[in-house]
């Protein structure tokens, strides 16, 4: 079976006694949806932490997404801070 891209939707309390849930969207590489949403708890951590959704993602704006083994050295989960704050 080949790898595929994941989207998972994260749930949970970021804190102890917190009134209000808060969400995270990870993304994840996995064979099959049960394998993505297992990778996708271990990229965050909260209380009572659930999942609301999972979508696999094989076409975005009409591009279609193929997966390719990175070298070892940038294999590693990377944040773009041009992007991302």
């Amino acid at each position: 079976m080949k790898k595929q891209l994941y989207a998972v939707l994260l749930g949970g309390k970021i804190r102890e006694n917190h009134l209000m849930e808060d969400h995270h969207l990870v993304f994840v590489v996995a064979e099959t949806e049960a394998e993505a949403r297992l990778a996708a708890k271990k990229k965050w951590v909260a209380e009572e932490m659930h999942i609301d959704g999972t979508q696999r993602i094989e076409i975005v704006d009409g591009y279609q997404i193929i997966l390719e083994k990175a070298d070892t050295e940038r294999n590693q989960y990377q944040m773009n801070t041009k992007y991302s704050k």
